[in-house]
């Protein structure tokens, strides 16, 4: 043989080069349905974006809704440090005024 294989080289050689070529189209079927899983995924963003567009009061709707959750979470902290210090001032008050004499 001109390129330095004997006839015991060749079959291996074969068996070696279907091996690539089987993990190559088995490479190439996971990347096929990954590539699909993407699309279905780029093709939903993209439906909800062309409604969001179509509907720029939903997007407004829903920033209006999340701006009143935001300050009702707000206000409720608020709330709840003020009652918190009041009732710690009154039981300060209490405190001070059993241990006065009275006059």
């Amino acid at each position: 043989m001109a390129l330095g294989l004997s006839l015991l080289d060749v079959p291996k050689l074969l068996w070696s080069m279907g091996r690539k070529i089987e993990k190559l189209l088995a490479l190439q079927t996971k990347i096929t349905a990954s590539l699909l899983v993407v699309d279905e995924r780029l093709r939903v963003l993209e439906d909800r974006m062309t409604h969001l567009e179509a509907n720029p009061h939903q997007v407004v709707t829903e920033a209006r809704a999340a701006a009143s959750a935001a300050s009702t979470i707000v206000a409720a902290a608020i709330i709840s440090d003020v009652v918190t210090r009041i009732t710690r001032i009154e039981m300060r008050a209490e405190d001070s005024g059993r241990r006065q004499p009275p006059p």
